[in-house]
């Protein structure tokens, strides 16, 4: 409880911080926002999946990046030590085995290239996090919406239910606030 906590009080810093922040201090670069938003959208991922249940409780061992983000680095950067799973990176079309991951964080892809991506997975124990469709309308379970207000994400209970993986329901509050 105390680690959702936790959790919890970064989601809503993260959520409130960016634009706090910017309005304070005008002269941050371009490159301190991307910083502090690859640093909020690897602790959300992360934070997400720790409160997410595959089923048979069988723990994530495979995480998998399709297409291109900014934040590549910082989920690689994620502390391999306290997670059980470790992050590969497959090209936009390069994606035949993703459905051997047990989560899957989208770039940028043409709507084509994530329908058919999102296709091979639905109705699997797989967690998919959409960088590009802050609506949620696309399919994946999670979708984060990255502005520099803050960031957020949405949580499409139709996909989660699909799914099968259970995904605490402070989680989901979260989601959809």
């Amino acid at each position: 409880m105390r680690r959702f906590l936790i959790f919890f009080a970064f989601i809503s810093v993260a959520f409130l911080a960016p634009g706090i922040m910017m309005a304070a201090d005008s002269s941050s670069t371009d490159a301190d926002r991307e910083q502090q938003t690859a640093q909020q959208v690897s602790y959300i991922v992360s934070g997400i999946v720790s409160y997410s249940r595959w089923p048979d409780d069988i723990a994530p061992s495979k995480a998998c990046i399709v297409g291109s983000t900014l934040y590549m680095q910082a989920l690689f950067d994620q502390d391999v030590n306290r997670n059980s799973y470790a992050w590969q990176h497959y090209q936009d079309s390069d994606y035949g085995e993703v459905e051997r991951c047990d989560i899957v964080y989208i770039g940028a892809l043409t709507s084509s290239e994530q329908h058919n991506l999102l296709s091979e997975i639905t109705g699997k124990p797989v967690l998919s996090i959409s960088e590009h469709d802050p609506e949620c309308y696309g399919g994946s379970l999670i979708c984060l919406n990255l502005v520099e207000e803050g960031s957020s994400f949405q949580v499409n209970l139709d996909a989660v239910a699909r799914s099968g993986i259970r995904i605490h329901p402070q989680v989901l509050k979260l989601g959809r606030e």
